[in-house]
C-alpha cells in the first residue's frame, strides 16, 4: 500500500512540475506569419477538402497568451481571430497532455478536451497536435467519438513561415 501511495505521489508531482514548467515562452517560436493550406474531412461526403490558409500568431499585450488570426484567401467570410492563454496545465480550456521541445527551437505540443463534433454534434474527445520545426508549423485536430476506439483526423493546417 505504501508503495502504491508513493508511486502515485511521485507521478502526480512529476506531472505538476511539468505542467508548471510550461510557459508562453515555450511556444514563442510560433509567433509570426504562416501560409499554407487547411485540409479537413467533410463529414457529409467523407472526402478531404483543401483550401488556402494563412495564420498569424502574436502575443497578447501582457505576454500571457496568443492571438491567432486565421485567414482564408478564397473564403474570407470564414476568417477569424482567437485569443488563447496558458494557465497552469491548460492551453485555453484544453488540457496539456504532452509538450516536448525539439531541436532548432521547435516543439511538439498536444492538448485534449471533451467536446462535440460531427454533423450530429456527437460527444467526443478533441485532440490538437501542434508541431513546429524551423520554418514549418502544423496544427492537427483529431476526434475520437464517445465509445469509439479510433482517432479520426478532422483537419490539419500545413504551413510555412513567411515573416515574424
Amino acid at each position: 500500500m505504501k508503495y502504491i501511495l508513493l508511486t502515485a505521489t511521485c507521478w502526480l508531482a512529476c506531472f505538476f512540475v511539468n505542467a508548471q514548467n510550461f510557459q508562453v515562452k515555450d511556444l514563442g517560436n510560433a509567433v509570426g506569419k504562416w501560409e499554407g493550406k487547411l485540409t479537413y474531412l467533410d463529414y457529409t461526403s467523407g472526402k478531404p477538402y483543401s483550401m488556402l490558409a494563412n495564420i498569424t500568431v502574436s502575443l497578447t499585450h501582457d505576454n500571457k497568451g496568443f492571438i491567432t488570426s486565421y485567414e482564408y484567401p478564397k473564403e474570407p467570410h470564414e476568417n477569424s481571430k482567437d485569443t488563447t492563454f496558458v494557465v497552469g496545465k491548460l492551453f485555453g480550456k484544453d488540457n496539456i497532455v504532452e509538450f516536448k521541445n525539439v531541436s532548432n527551437g521547435g516543439f511538439t505540443f498536444i492538448t485534449e478536451i471533451d467536446g462535440e463534433d460531427g454533423n450530429e454534434n456527437k460527444k467526443a474527445i478533441l485532440r490538437h497536435t501542434y508541431k513546429l520545426n524551423l520554418n514549418t508549423f502544423s496544427i492537427m485536430k483529431e476526434v475520437k467519438f464517445l465509445g469509439g476506439k479510433e482517432w479520426i483526423k478532422r483537419n490539419e493546417y500545413l504551413l510555412n513561415k513567411i515573416a515574424n
